[in-house]
């Protein structure tokens, strides 16, 4: 079978401005791009330079960006469905870039009036690449103060895209502190190493590994969020741990998509080949529709919340802690849904295309692998249960520095 390429998805609620629309489209063709190399890739596992390539020249790295500097100005609604769009045809990439947007907009998270306007600019007519840890917050380097500079050090595991990206996020803890600090570092940072990871079974191109800081030196000034070394809170701040969750769950939504698409058109081809018998054809017809359905029922549960999230993010300098509550009750909903429609489609698949779809030449095993790598490398969090305890209880999530 060759490989597919992607069915623009026109489904679920969108941002209708002409612009929006615009730039859906542009990420249905990078994915139509991304699609017929994706099997190679899979099992070449080499890092993906020319793809980040691709989504620097096609703006896609920049979508959220400032337009007077070059930017898309668009929302994150907007953003969310690209990852999704993306992840349809290489989970590899969408993941990278459903990291590199929240890593982003760690300035807007966190930073202080000052670093959200100069990185907005400068990363934006750079066209950075963003990498980091694959788990926000937990802050592993440890940090000594040399009066004018932060020297950092220590092991930043399961970071992602490091070695095709301009830009690693570096979190650790002072030394005699208990606040953590973020900075921006220069990927190619002279006290910055990288050590690939064993390579895994799924997702196999997000080139990840472990930045090893040794006494890498960022100036205090570069402490987001941080007036005269003294951090400067505010709720927002706490918005990164649901935003990155709800750009992890539209990975797997469309990494699904990507599977059924793909065993569609496999079967399509089988039977033009050798129609099936008309039991045959019964089982496979009811199977398709079931995991459509399913699908469908996903992603517009994933609209429904990614508009929740740009409403909040719209007005985040007023955002208030029981709205972030509540929403993070929603994105724990999704995310659970997410994960199990993920799990159901990616394997219904090989049902749905008969015997022959378990066979390496219809390509379908990709995706079913690159859920379960998603899913062994997400947090060990009850979603279930923080979405049972609100409504019952009527609790929402307290955030921490981690979730």
């Amino acid at each position: 079978m060759s490989e597919t390429t992607v069915d623009p998805v026109h489904s679920g609620r969108v941002p209708t401005t002409d612009r929006a629309v615009e730039w859906l489209r542009r990420a249905e063709a990078v994915a139509g791009h991304l699609a017929l190399g994706a099997g190679r890739r899979d099992r070449e596992g080499a890092p993906p330079a020319s793809e980040i390539r691709l989504l620097k020249d096609t703006g896609l790295v920049t979508l959220l960006g400032p337009v007077e500097y070059g930017g898309g100005g668009q929302s994150w609604p907007v953003a969310h469905r690209v990852v999704r769009t993306v992840s349809a045809a290489d989970a590899s990439i969408g993941t990278l870039l459903a990291h590199h947007y929240v890593w982003l907009w760690i300035a807007e998270f966190i930073g202080t009036d000052e670093k959200i306007q100069h990185i907005g600019e400068v990363a934006t007519r750079a066209r950075w690449f963003f990498s980091g840890s694959a788990r926000p917050r937990s802050a592993p380097l440890t940090i000594s103060d040399t009066g004018g500079d932060m020297l950092f050090d220590g092991r930043l595991e399961r970071t992602l895209g490091h070695r095709v990206s301009d830009i690693t996020m570096l979190e650790g803890f002072p030394e005699d502190g208990d606040v953590p600090i973020s900075a921006l570092a220069m990927s190619n940072h002279d006290r910055l190493t990288f050590e690939p990871e064993p390579a895994e079974f799924g997702l196999r191109s997000v080139a990840a590994g472990t930045v090893v800081a040794d006494r890498a030196n960022i100036p205090w000034s570069g402490a987001l969020g941080h007036v005269h070394k003294t951090f400067v809170p505010r709720v927002y701040n706490t918005f990164l741990a649901p935003t990155l969750r709800l750009a992890q769950a539209n990975v797997l939504i469309g990494t699904a998509a990507g599977a059924l698409r793909a065993a569609e058109e496999y079967t399509r081809a089988r039977w033009s080949d050798a129609p099936p018998s008309e039991p045959a054809a019964d089982v496979s017809t009811r199977t398709y529709g079931a995991l459509t359905a399913r699908l469908w029922a996903v992603e517009a549960l994933a609209d429904a919340v990614g508009e929740e999230s740009g409403a909040l993010h719209a007005r985040r300098r007023r955002v208030t802690e029981e709205e972030r509550g509540r929403h993070a009750v929603r994105v724990a909903a999704l995310a659970a849904q997410a994960a199990d429609a993920a799990d159901e489609i990616t394997a219904g698949v090989f049902r749905a295309a008969g015997a022959t779809g378990a066979e390496a030449a219809a390509g379908l095993d990709r995706f079913w692998r690159d859920v379960q790598a998603l899913r062994v490398h997400e947090p060990a969090t009850d979603h279930c249960r923080t979405v049972g305890r609100h409504v019952l209880c009527g609790e929402v999530p307290q955030p921490t520095w981690y979730a």
